[in-house]
């Protein structure tokens, strides 16, 4: 799992990421996004355009790194 993180995380700086990984803005905050790493796992994080910078929220099973979103967007 952790190549392929190290992937996303590189896909993700040098703007391009496949489509295959499913880069999506979740409905659960203002600034959170999902990107598949595998069939089974996700990569969640919050994005601070006007930073310029991203914060790892989850990495796990797709539902649960989307339940830890959820309760990362309630918190703020």
């Amino acid at each position: 799992m952790k190549r392929e993180l190290a992937a996303v995380i590189d896909e993700l700086l040098a703007g391009n990421l496949s489509a295959g990984r499913r880069y999506e803005k979740l409905n659960a905050g203002d600034e959170l996004y999902s990107v598949r790493l595998n069939r089974a796992y996700r990569f969640v994080f919050l994005l601070h355009p006007d930073l310029g910078t991203a914060q790892p929220v989850a990495v796990g099973p797709h539902d649960e790194a989307y339940r830890q979103a959820l309760r990362s967007a309630r918190r703020r």
